[in-house]
C-alpha cells in the first residue's frame, strides 16, 4: 500500500509566506492553478492554509481590500494535517469526517506537501480501473 509521501513524490512544493497580501497570494494560486497554499513562516514552519473559500468567505464576502489584507488575517489557522506515513485511503477518511478539500502532508514536523481531495478521487479511480482491467484479463483468458 502507498503512503502519502510516495503518493505526493517529487511534486514541487507550492507554498506562500507570511505577511504577503491576499491579491498576491490569489495570484500565486491562480499562476500554478492551485485551489489552496500552505502558509509559512520565515523558518518554513506551517501557519495555516488559505484556501478559495477563505478568499470567498472571509475577503469577498466582507468587501475587503485584498492588496491591503495580509494572508494571515484571514487564512485558516486550526488546520488538520496528516502524517507522510499514513495511506491515501486513510487520507480520505480524514478528509471525509473533517468536511476539508485540501490537507498538509508532514513528516517530522517537516512539511512534505499537500494532497486535495480531487488528486485522492483520481487516485482512487485509477486503482479501481486497474482491478477492473485485471479482472477482465482474468474472465477473459479463463471463462
Amino acid at each position: 500500500m502507498k503512503t502519502l509521501k510516495e503518493f505526493i513524490g517529487e511534486k514541487r512544493l507550492l507554498y506562500v509566506v507570511s505577511g504577503m497580501s491576499v491579491f498576491e497570494v490569489t495570484k500565486f494560486m491562480d499562476l500554478h492553478n492551485v485551489g489552496a497554499v500552505p502558509v509559512l513562516d520565515k523558518a518554513h514552519g506551517l501557519l495555516g492554509i488559505f484556501s478559495e473559500r477563505d478568499l470567498l468567505r472571509r475577503c469577498i464576502v466582507k468587501e475587503l481590500d485584498l492588496k491591503n489584507v495580509t494572508v494571515d488575517e484571514v487564512m485558516t489557522k486550526d488546520v488538520v494535517v496528516i502524517e507522510g506515513s499514513d495511506s491515501p485511503e486513510y487520507c480520505m477518511q480524514i478528509m471525509k469526517t473533517q468536511k476539508i478539500r485540501h490537507i498538509p502532508v508532514i513528516e517530522d514536523n517537516k512539511l512534505l506537501g499537500i494532497v486535495s481531495l480531487r488528486d485522492l478521487l483520481l487516485h482512487d479511480v485509477k486503482i479501481k480501473e486497474e482491478k477492473i482491467d485485471l479482472l477482465n484479463t482474468y474472465i477473459q483468458y479463463n471463462g
